[in-house]
């Protein structure tokens, strides 16, 4: 056994002195050359039109004297539909940009040819166009349609006014009769920015059309009938449509004839009308409709005056609103006229009822498929003379215009307050604008909080008369703050924001 341990000793005093034995091999360490870059702008990047040159010139820092000849360039953009793409291969970029419009990854690449070393940098350019990103403002111009737009620069934080920007795109849409809406909209997924995948829908007397969302062309495929399902009229067009939108996809409801149709997730085409019970013929539905956006649909049976709710978006007959059964449990309103109905970005839809023939008035709040948690009179001046209204959602007042006048309505002080007088210029339109809650939420997100409001004088020019206002709108019912104010349009009737 001593044996044993002696030998086991001897062999770990063998590999400590193995271990401390100097290795005095012959290693010879170089320096490589390494390259960082300069002249080349990787925090604001670079924003420039379709058909512009792109010029870049980078200086490189190398840490060892070199030659141009000594070394590989590459440019590429990247995009997550098309991937990487070269763009040149020489050290300073200048080219021609046709890219579609859109924000891309622009990589630029040089390789020491001696070493084999890649060294690289990064940026973000912005290809756009003069109509890429803004406002859309439908007016009304001698009983004819008219789109013209606020284009925002994105770089500066500044708008362009353009007029009939149609014409001045060279649109190929005919003219259009009377304006009823205009709606921007995402049609299928939230990722994909395409002809097929992004609406501006135009809704006027003459029919439904979208155009093309970065030339503003049109095309007779682009006609609202080709995303109706079944054996639709020639003269089928849209009184309303709605855009519901989710994280991913997006829901759309349409009403035509007082027939409700809907598209939801990556469907193409709407449904068949969804206002009817089962066994039943359809019932005449309201041109206002609310949901989740993922399950309950509430429509508003114009003839029984009375909600009728789809429990699924993928059901086809309707079945009756929720029943207030239990003490303390509000019912939805019944036996009234529908006069307005919204859901806001907090998830709570609100609808104002009138006693029929009366002047009485009624504020709804709901989540759709759910109970109301608020219904009551409203105690508000005029309230039965209003043309147009407006739901906020923080703060949450109800505004509302008689003639030239804008008032506040709290609903829980339940009065009203004049906020605007205009005097002889009748408001024509008033909306909180809706924007998409997964995009640009720091400054989308300020604008969906402001009121907009357009206005018109009826002795002005024709098409030149009209006029639009943004109003912040502060907590204890405390004057309205102008923020933005353009002039020259027509008689504004929609606005609907073109999203980036």
């Amino acid at each position: 056994m001593k044996t044993f341990f002696y030998s086991i000793l001897f062999v770990w005093q063998c590999c400590c002195l193995l271990s401390c034995y100097k290795d005095k091999g012959n290693y010879a360490y170089q320096d490589i050359n390494e390259i960082s870059f300069s002249n080349i702008d990787t925090t604001a990047g670079y924003a420039v039109f379709i058909g512009d040159t792109l010029s870049i010139a980078p200086v490189l820092n190398s840490s060892q004297s070199g030659k141009e000849a000594n070394y590989t360039y590459e440019w590429s953009f990247f995009d997550n539909i098309k991937g990487d793409r070269i763009l040149s291969t020489d050290k300073n970029l200048k080219i021609r940009i046709a890219e579609n419009p859109g924000s891309y990854s622009l990589q630029y690449r040089v390789t020491d040819k001696s070493t084999g070393v890649l060294f690289h940098v990064r940026t973000n350019v912005l290809v756009r166009t003069s109509i890429y990103e803004g406002y859309m403002v439908l007016n009304e111009v001698n009983g004819k349609s008219r789109l013209d737009m606020l284009s925002y620069d994105a770089t500066n934080g500044s708008f362009t006014q353009l007029t009939d920007v149609l014409a001045r795109m060279g649109s190929s849409l005919p003219e259009q009769g009377a304006p009823i809406k205009v709606v921007c909209t995402r049609v299928s997924n939230a990722f994909n920015w395409s002809d097929s995948t992004y609406g501006i829908y135009l809704l006027t007397a003459t029919g439904t059309n979208r155009i093309h969302p970065e030339t503003f062309d049109w095309r007779p495929i682009y006609d609202i009938r080709y995303e109706i399902a079944g054996d639709i009229p020639a003269d089928f067009k849209a009184d309303n449509l709605i855009p519901d939108p989710a994280f991913y996809y997006v829901t759309i409801f349409l009403s035509s004839g007082n027939n409700a149709y809907l598209r939801s997730g990556p469907n193409p085409m709407y449904s068949l009308p969804v206002n009817k019970f089962l066994g039943q013929e359809p019932f005449k539905a309201s041109p206002y409709m609310t949901s989740t956006s993922s399950q309950y649909l509430m429509m508003y049976d114009i003839e029984k005056r009375s909600f009728a709710m789809l429990s699924d978006h993928s059901s086809f007959t309707a079945q009756p609103a929720p029943v207030a059964d239990d003490p303390g449990e509000i019912p939805y309103p019944s036996g009234r006229d529908l006069l307005f109905m919204q859901k806001t970005a907090t998830g709570y839809a609100y609808a104002i009822t009138r006693t029929p023939g009366g002047t009485d008035c009624y504020l709804t709040k709901f989540i759709p498929g759910a109970l109301p948690v608020y219904s009551r009179k409203i105690n508000g001046t005029d309230i039965d003379k209003a043309a147009n209204f407006a739901m906020g959602a923080t703060p949450e007042y109800l505004f509302y215009s008689v003639g030239g006048k804008l008032y506040e309505y709290d609903l829980y002080l339940e009065s009203s307050k004049l906020m605007l007088d205009k005097g002889g210029l009748p408001i024509t339109y008033l909306a909180f604008q809706p924007f998409s809650a997964n995009r640009n939420p720091a400054l989308y997100g300020q604008w969906a909080r402001w009121l907009t409001v357009g206005f018109a004088d009826p002795s002005g020019e024709a098409g030149a008369n009209g006029t639009l206002e943004q109003y912040s709108v502060p907590d204890a019912n405390e004057a309205l703050v102008l923020q933005k104010k353009w002039t020259g349009f027509g008689t504004i009737k929609s606005v609907s924001y073109r999203e980036r």
